[in-house]
């Protein structure tokens, strides 16, 4: 943006008539003084020290009226830095309200694509989304709601017979995969690693991609094959959604709340293989399908509920542990599944790993006995019941 021309502010003749009235005043008084001085000599001795006197009231009040030109100097300066301090913030405003309204325009137009008949229309909108969320990190919460409203938009699962309604189905399941692709192609972290030293990962340097710190609220949303391995969310709704297909949480990993209340995993199972589930996770009324749940090798640090899950073929917790100590500020409580618990370590027990390719736990090598976490194990009665 081209910057407007500075403009200093005048001034005032008030200024200039008490810098005159000032040196005017100085000279006065210093003559004054000096010829005071003057009264008790005679003859020429008198004249040469009243024109001594006159000399030095004129250097007084030329050494005065410089100061006040220098005054004078020191507030053009302020005055000219201060315009042009506010000059700059004016132009960093303007700069800021035109990138913002270029935005809005283009996030308005990429928004109202989606609401296209036609798939490719909406294929554009979804893309033109996604590059504006990449390059201007401050929207991309925004966008991930936009993106994750339409998921929830109602979709019938069953294709239709007619051809035309057929091929309109097709188009849309293609559109709404490419959607679900959009918003976990940003939450990835990286790739399992069996030397990894720290969990949860951290992403890495090179990976730009990632959107840190994102919710996503997918609650009632019908998804199709969704790959969440390892991708990292802060807050997480799948309550009432329709999983189609295999559902893979494998390494995913729910930094706060996440909740898969009374959702249904459908023509395939949840796959919860060395998930990382942080203050919260509830499966209330979660029905897992006709295949087993697995939620081997996954890590509880806070409340968990899987009240009135449904479990037709059982559910899994091999190697799974729960912190121990976990933040009570959200509570305490744990339900596990029933036919499941979870105790501490025993005294000369280690916490035990499915494979050493899984083996990316810092506390791996914990002492015999750790008070830090507990596993989780069938309970008393025996085996499981689903």
């Amino acid at each position: 943006m081209q910057r407007s021309a500075q403009r200093v502010r005048p001034i005032s003749w008030w200024w200039a008539l008490l810098a005159v009235a000032l040196v005017a005043s100085a000279v006065a008084v210093s003559m004054v003084v000096m010829l005071a001085q003057t009264e008790g000599l005679h003859g020429a001795q008198r004249a040469t020290a009243r024109i001594d006197a006159i000399k030095t009231a004129l250097t007084v009040g030329a050494g005065t009226g410089g100061a006040a030109a220098a005054l004078l100097a020191l507030r053009r300066q302020w005055l000219n830095e201060h315009t042009h301090v506010r000059q700059e913030a004016a132009d960093a405003i303007a700069e800021f309200d035109a990138r913002e309204r270029r935005i809005t325009e283009l996030y308005t137009a990429a928004a109202g694509q989606l609401a296209s008949d036609s798939a490719p229309v909406r294929l554009a909108g979804l893309y033109a989304l996604e590059r504006l969320a990449q390059d201007h990190p401050d929207h991309r919460q925004t966008i991930m709601n936009v993106i994750c409203a339409y998921l929830r938009m109602p979709f019938e699962v069953i294709r239709p017979h007619s051809a035309n309604a057929a091929a309109s189905w097709d188009q849309e399941r293609v559109v709404r995969i490419t959607a679900e692709g959009i918003l976990t192609n940003h939450l990835f972290v990286g790739g399992v690693r069996g030397d990894d030293s720290s969990w949860p990962l951290e992403p890495s340097p090179q990976e730009s991609k990632f959107w840190p710190g994102m919710e996503l609220d997918l609650s009632g949303a019908t998804l199709f094959d969704l790959d969440f391995t390892g991708r990292r969310v802060e807050d997480a709704a799948f309550d009432e959604a329709r999983f189609v297909g295999r559902a893979n949480f494998a390494y995913a990993e729910f930094i706060g709340h996440a909740s898969f209340d009374n959702a249904h995993f459908e023509q395939g199972h949840g796959h919860f293989l060395s998930a990382w589930f942080g203050l919260t996770i509830s499966f209330d009324g979660t029905d897992f399908g006709n295949e087993q749940a697995v939620f081997d090798g996954a890590t509880f640090t806070g409340m968990v509920f899987f009240d009135e899950a449904v479990l037709a073929d059982g559910v899994s917790f091999e190697a799974a542990r729960g912190l121990a100590n976990f933040n009570p500020s959200w509570g305490s409580v744990r339900r596990w599944p029933r036919g499941w618990t979870e105790r501490p370590l025993g005294a000369d027990e280690r916490m035990p790993l499915l494979a050493p390719r899984f083996s990316r736990w810092p506390e791996i090598n914990l002492p015999p006995g750790s008070p830090t976490w507990t596993l989780i194990v069938p309970d008393s009665a025996g085996h499981p019941i689903s």
